[in-house]
């Protein structure tokens, strides 16, 4: 096996670490145990002058006297003991973090999940040991060859899954496209990401073919497979910046597209959800949805009141800010589009 020398050095390392927790949860024994054996001399030192009585040697009560005044506890056992307890606990999650790893790098094909999380605990893990350190890089190697490998042998799976649909993929694991969809593929999570634009639409679905067609399939209808009435939408659209206009006194015609968008949700709604607000009634309309809508009906051409809507660009300080701008495509890609930040409505543009 070609991880055998790395495996080897990981279980050096792992014994190392269990030796040092063993050292470290005897010396917790011991500190723990010191209060109690003083109490415990010092009750019998006591006990056997008391018997003795004026016969008593002086030195007994010298050695009574330093049992109790010792304070070990206060010097000694309790400014320790918290740094030794740390210490078994960093050594017991360092060895656990080992063994995942050896675990990950003997199966047949390196597991992906288990070495990721593995090198991310031992990262983390608040040790200081050269050797340690030096097999970081080593492991960061073997996990970046097995993304690879993965992503390979699944971006060749799901590219033929999805020709034999006449779907098709674009792209470069972990980021493919299909027309203006992207895929974000998170090969040590085992999970992807389905956006329209810059918009998402799926979260998380599991890494596999079938998955990930069927998710993608199922964003595609929810995107353009809809029956919108565009001059339905664009009365609601005009409404909604009308209405956010009014509300914040502006004279200019312009009103933030996702104040609009959140105001057209709204108007969206049925009237049971206007009679008793709930999720049982509320109908969704996503970021991605109103995106599409808003590509497909403002640049169209589409009038109400003899006004067609507009986007106007946002600046640059709002682009990276969903809250006030959102990603209008207007090409066949998702990255050929443009952030809008405020929609207008006129004659002309």
């Amino acid at each position: 096996m070609a991880n055998d020398t790395l495996i080897n050095q990981l279980e050096l390392m792992r014994d190392a670490a269990s030796q040092r927790q063993k050292a470290a949860t005897a010396a917790q024994t011991a500190l723990q145990s010191i209060p109690t054996i003083f109490t415990k001399a010092e009750r019998a030192l006591r006990t056997l002058a008391d018997q003795a009585g004026p016969a008593a040697p002086d030195a007994l009560e010298q050695s009574r006297q330093a049992l109790a005044n010792a304070r070990l506890k206060e010097s000694a056992v309790d400014p320790l003991l918290p740094d030794v307890r740390r210490e078994i606990k960093a050594q017991a999650a360092l060895q656990s973090a080992l063994k995942d790893s050896i675990t990950a790098l003997r199966g047949e094909s390196v597991d992906i999940i288990r070495l990721g999380h593995a090198l991310a605990a031992i990262r983390t893990a608040k040790i200081q040991d050269a050797a340690l350190n030096q097999l970081v890089p080593q492991l960061d190697a073997v996990l970046a060859e097995a993304e690879q490998s993965l992503a390979f042998t699944f971006g060749l799976a799901f590219r033929n899954a999805l020709a034999q649909q006449g779907i098709e993929l674009d792209g470069r694991p972990p980021r493919f496209t299909i027309g203006r969809f992207e895929i974000v593929a998170n090969f040590a999570g085992r999970s992807a990401s389905i956006l329209y634009g810059k918009e998402v639409v799926v979260r998380k679905v599991a890494l596999s073919v079938e998955a990930l067609t069927k998710a993608y399939l199922g964003a595609q209808k929810a995107i353009g497979g809809r029956n919108e009435d565009p001059a339905r939408w664009l009365e609601n659209l005009y409404n909604a910046w009308e209405g956010i206009r009014r509300k914040r006194g502006i004279s200019e015609p312009r009103a933030n597209i996702v104040e609009c968008y959140m105001e057209v949700i709204m108007l969206r709604q049925p009237k049971a959800f206007r009679l008793e607000p709930g999720k049982h009634s509320f109908v969704d309309y996503s970021r991605a949805q109103f995106a599409y809508d808003f590509e497909c009906f403002a640049r169209s051409g589409y009038e109400y009141r003899g006004l067609r809507a507009f986007g106007s660009s946002a600046t640059k300080s709002h682009t990276d800010n969903p809250e006030r701008s959102m990603w209008i495509m207007h090409g066949s890609t998702p990255y050929e589009g443009a952030y809008i930040g405020d929609v207008k409505f006129d004659r002309d543009e």
